[in-house]
């Protein structure tokens, strides 16, 4: 893949890990210099970057930042650090490995990002490009560290990007960029609600064309660059005009009033999955990729990523779905809607976690209208038994919390992992969540 050049600086990473290791070996490979800080006595990776950059690992000291000419920080280390907002208000850059990778990519790249559905959209999306005939490189907050993707070959780029990479990104240019959603996440991390929405909307910026939800505000570009083009993706029951709909009336995905795909050809299913679907189609188009029938057979067979709304087993009549990667309200919210149409009422929610300081009260009127019981366990599952206190049982862990649920449910029911929390209280991480949920319903 065909590379610009970066200017020649003195650089400090912060953080080691996925991100930290990538920064590092693409420095070393243009023999740049660097080094790295970690605030862990052990850094995961630390064995490896010995190997890369020998003595380059150093211990934690802000007080040494400003002696580099740049700052790069992997997305777990917070930017609004004293000792980082000191060293850059002393003159020093302060950047993330999307920066870089802006930088120096020449090819073409589709950005995506929102609080929900985003590692699904962007999976999809370099699966339609692969199906056109052109080669799709897939990486950022998904899989392949962006970094690592200038040493391919490829047509595209589809990259996923978290609030957090896009705090530190002002060069990225996409051809296409979306935020798909927005709620309470991450206000750990964050001042208030409204700079973590900022954040996220940060990626139309540069952006050739933004697609925003017509029915997420929090989506909406608040003043176009001179060019942009704006499009809408959204239920067709909004009063405004969409440009990609959903139509439940009709069954279909629509673009410009043209049928594209009917529902029911989609292997995924649900309001949510069908609104991902269209979104891909979209910004596949956006792109300059003709709909062929091989793309439009590809949005139809596509089976979407583990631990988001998949299917486990069917049991005694008892749908079983992992959603673990609903580590926020927003997703819960979403994936009990989606299930809605098809189960009615008889959705049994198994939920709770770490809320990581998120206002959990949005699930309240969700659960009371259309939730049948809700077993919850772990750290902030106090905080959501008090939502509807007469349809909850806590228990103590998941294991429990199916056993639960699977002598609660009926032949008909969906029994739904979505637990609208983080999984760090109890789990390594969400997927190790919902691979313990699969074992246990597999053992029923």
């Amino acid at each position: 893949m065909q590379q610009k050049d970066i200017a020649y600086k003195n650089r400090l990473i912060l953080g080691l890990g996925q991100t930290g290791l990538a920064v590092a070996r693409y420095l070393s490979a243009l023999r740049q210099p660097f080094n790295v800080m970690d605030t862990r006595d052990i850094a995961p990776g630390h064995e490896e970057l010995e190997k890369l950059a020998p003595g380059s690992l150093l211990k934690w000291n802000g007080q040494q930042f400003t002696e580099y000419d740049e700052l790069v920080v992997s997305p777990g280390i917070a930017i609004a650090r004293d000792d980082i907002q000191a060293a850059q208000e002393s003159g020093v850059s302060v950047i993330g490995d999307i920066e870089l990778f802006a930088q120096a990519n020449t090819l073409p790249v589709i950005a995506i990002t929102g609080s929900n559905g985003k590692s699904t959209v962007t999976d999809l999306v370099g699966e339609l490009i692969n199906a056109s005939g052109k080669k799709a490189l897939v990486g950022g907050n998904i899989g392949v560290p962006a970094l690592d993707l200038l040493k391919l070959e490829g047509d595209y780029v589809a990259l996923e990007l978290s609030s957090f990479q896009l705090e530190s990104t002002r060069s990225l240019e996409p051809v296409a960029a979306t935020v798909l959603n927005v709620s309470e996440d991450h206000l750990d991390r964050y001042k208030n609600y409204q700079e973590y929405i900022d954040a996220k909307r940060s990626i139309y910026a540069k952006a050739r064309t933004c697609l925003v939800n017509a029915d997420d505000e929090n989506t909406w570009i608040k003043s176009a660059e001179s060019g942009q083009n704006i499009l809408r993706f959204g239920l067709s029951n909004n009063s405004d005009k969409i440009d990609w709909a959903v139509d439940f009336e009709t069954c279909t995905i629509m673009h410009d009033g043209n049928e594209i795909l009917k529902l029911d050809e989609l292997t995924l299913q649900g309001i949510h999955n069908a609104l991902n679907v269209a979104v891909a189609l979209a910004l596949v188009d956006i792109a300059e990729i003709e709909l062929t029938q091989a793309v439009l057979d590809a949005a139809k067979s596509y089976q979407g990523l583990p631990h988001r709304s998949q299917l486990v087993a069917i049991k005694d009549g008892i749908t079983f779905i992992n959603d673990s990667k609903a580590t926020n309200v927003g997703a819960t919210v979403a994936a009990i809607h989606s299930f809605e149409p098809q189960f009615g009422k008889n959705i049994i929610l198994i939920a709770g976690g770490d809320a990581k300081g998120a206002d959990l009260s949005s699930l309240q009127e969700i659960i009371k209208e259309t939730v049948k019981a809700v077993v919850c366990f772990g750290k902030d599952a106090p905080a959501i038994a008090k939502l509807a206190p007469a349809k909850t049982q806590l228990v103590s862990n998941l294991e429990e919390a199916v056993r639960i649920a699977y002598e609660q449910a009926q032949k008909g029911d969906l029994v739904l992992l979505s637990p609208a929390c983080a999984s760090l209280d109890m789990f390594a991480n969400y997927m190790q969540r919902g691979e313990q949920f699969a074992h246990l319903v597999e053992a029923l």
